[in-house]
């Protein structure tokens, strides 16, 4: 056994695991078990949202690796394939050197396109408005305006912007462009709209994780995940709060 390998193996497959949304107790045995499959002893990992340690004996020697994670976006296929690479370990089809190069692999499996996204979300706030009992014109303009914040949220994310900054620009965005189509009388229900169109925005991914991670005894990432999730819907309420305040009182009821 190359202990090395094994070390960047189990450490990279923690890191893809994180920055794919995985949970913390996935990712903790997903790492332990790589690392054990190929004969190290008292394998451990620790995981948090922002950052992964993993170690292990092999030999009377200790090796340790710690790595900074600075960001996460969903991605159920990269997740699944970590696991199958470290099934495929577990059974000792894979050597690590084999699993290193595979995990690399899994780096590379692009998102889905860009316009797939784009709109994604616009038909998300779409039926989201239908779900709130919204009109089909109602529909059609949280369409419109979900798919272009899908786009703006794009951007914002190719340039690093910060999410809570990110949320708080998109959501007073979403609720000015809402308005305007109300006062202009293109839209019959203003408030099933904005609601509906916000819930591109809402953080679920995040609520589900801690709710997780509690669960399984995690309770660090399960606080620090909460924590997130409750920045994120602060900034939600403050982007539309802010524009609706403004609104009514300068311009009033639609």
């Amino acid at each position: 056994m190359r202990p090395d390998v094994v070390l960047k193996a189990g450490t990279l497959a923690g890191k893809i695991l994180l920055e794919s949304g995985a949970e913390t107790v996935r990712v903790e045995e997903t790492v332990t078990r790589i690392c054990e499959s190929f004969l190290a002893h008292d394998a451990q990992a620790f995981a948090t949202p922002t950052g992964l340690f993993v170690s292990f004996d092999y030999n009377d020697d200790s090796y340790t690796k710690v790595l900074r994670i600075k960001g996460s976006r969903i991605n159920l296929e990269r997740i699944n394939q970590v696991n199958q690479i470290s099934r495929q370990c577990a059974s000792s089809e894979l050597d690590e050197t084999q699993a290193f190069h595979e995990l690399k692999k899994v780096t590379q499996i692009q998102e889905y396109p860009t316009i797939m996204r784009i709109l994604s979300g616009g038909f998300a706030a779409m039926f989201f408005t239908y779900l709130f009992e919204g009109t089909l014109t109602d529909g059609f303009y949280a369409l419109v305006i979900g798919t272009f914040v899908q786009y703006v949220g794009g951007i914002f994310d190719r340039k690093n912007i910060n999410s809570i900054v990110k949320i708080t620009i998109l959501s007073a965005m979403l609720t000015f462009l809402i308005l305007i189509l109300t006062y202009i009388g293109l839209v019959h229900s203003r408030d099933t709209t904005i609601i509906g169109t916000l819930m591109l925005l809402v953080p679920g991914v995040a609520i589900t994780n801690a709710v997780r991670d509690w669960i399984s005894g995690d309770l660090l990432s399960g606080a620090t995940r909460a924590i997130e999730a409750v920045l994120i819907a602060v900034a939600l309420a403050l982007g539309a709060g802010v524009v609706l305040s403004v609104w009514m009182m300068y311009i009033g009821g639609v």
